[in-house]
């Protein structure tokens, strides 16, 4: 079997023998260093974690399988809190209503995919930090393709940044439907913590990120709703894990493309 067929399911069920074998195996394949190999938690939920390192850059594991992404607003059940947030913004941005609706324009459909396992960068490097000597000044999202490809990586295309996040859970959120007190930014255990693939991801509403689709950035609105002082609602669902923001391009090309973050995705053949 390829490992690029390795589902979540065998990942996890697998013996620690067994696991430290798929995850040297990988490593080999791929010339990467095996760092670790460890049980790891997040948000109620224990697992699995690899850890990798290949030209500077930390990766884990994230097996694949046919999974669920996107979320159906229908079932979310908004707290009073979520409530009294989210009528604060309808009366003072003409946010639509009902909130079901509103959560409708903003996430992706629920669905289910095929993904593969792949390695998957542990934080987003901003793509200026992939620059090389024959870059010739080109900034748009055609130049960070070929600067990952010439390292043998890519971003990861839009489910798989959804799946990277949420890892299979099918809440709002990566840790569930509610947002803690405060703003998402700053110290905040939940963003800043390693997801349940162990990856430091969705974490600063400021950093959405690149995939493989130029109009399709994820994790984050640019930090509009935060800085514009738009409310815990609008300011918490930017992070949730099916979150789109279709005018986000707009203000990265061509101007922030090299700020902008990218996640590398190493493919698992």
């Amino acid at each position: 079997m390829s490992h690029a067929d390795l589902t979540v399911d065998e990942w996890l069920t697998l013996s620690d023998a067994g696991a430290l074998g798929v995850a040297a195996a990988i490593a080999h394949d791929v010339g990467a260093a095996l760092l670790s190999v460890n049980t790891h938690a997040y948000a109620g939920r224990s697992g699995r974690v690899a850890l990798f390192e290949r030209d500077g850059i930390r990766y884990a594991l994230v097996p694949g399988g046919t999974v669920e992404l996107g979320f159906d607003p229908a079932r979310f059940v908004p707290t009073s809190r979520q409530r009294q947030d989210f009528a604060e913004a309808v009366a003072e941005y003409s946010v639509p209503e009902p909130i079901h609706h509103f959560l409708a324009g903003q996430l992706s459909p629920a669905r289910r995919v095929a993904l593969p396992a792949r390695l998957v960068a542990v934080r987003s490097v901003d793509a200026d930090s992939l620059l090389t000597a024959e870059h010739d000044g080109t900034d748009d999202h055609e130049s960070v393709m070929a600067r990952l490809e010439w390292r043998g990586l890519r971003p990861p295309t839009p489910d798989e940044w959804e799946y990277d996040c949420g890892a299979g859970a099918t809440t709002l959120f990566r840790w569930g439907d509610e947002y803690p007190e405060g703003e998402p930014y700053g110290d905040v255990p939940l963003i800043q913590n390693p997801n349940f693939f162990g990856l430091v991801i969705g974490d600063d509403p400021y950093r959405a990120e690149f995939t493989t689709d130029p109009a399709v950035l994820c994790g984050g609105d640019g930090g509009g709703a935060l800085c514009g002082g738009y409310g815990g609602f609008l300011s918490w669902i930017t992070l949730a894990t099916a979150y789109r923001d279709p005018v986000l391009v707009e203000a990265i090309y061509p101007y922030l493309v090299g700020e902008t973050p990218v996640r590398p995705v190493l493919p698992v053949p």
